[in-house]
């Protein structure tokens, strides 16, 4: 699985992308696996984040798909 990291969120993981096996199970556990390899600088920020696969924003109970990119999307602000 290929992790695209936007914003912020790109800067905490120091890289565009990283490749991730994805284990089975719900967007909530590849959140922790993620957290894991990325550190606890991007475990504190990835409650925040919301993760997406194609043009679908991810659930956090949902099936994790284990093929293709997420990308990690942190919160924004503007004004």
């Amino acid at each position: 699985m290929i992790v695209r990291f936007f914003g912020n969120a790109k800067a905490v993981a120091g890289a565009d992308t990283i490749e991730i096996e994805a284990d089975p199970g719900t967007v909530s556990h590849f959140v922790e696996q993620l957290g894991e390899r990325c550190g606890e600088e991007m475990k504190a920020l990835l409650p925040y984040c919301r993760l997406a696969h194609g043009s679908v924003v991810l659930d956090p109970e949902s099936a994790m798909p284990i093929t293709g990119e997420v990308v990690v999307l942190p919160p924004v602000s503007g004004g």
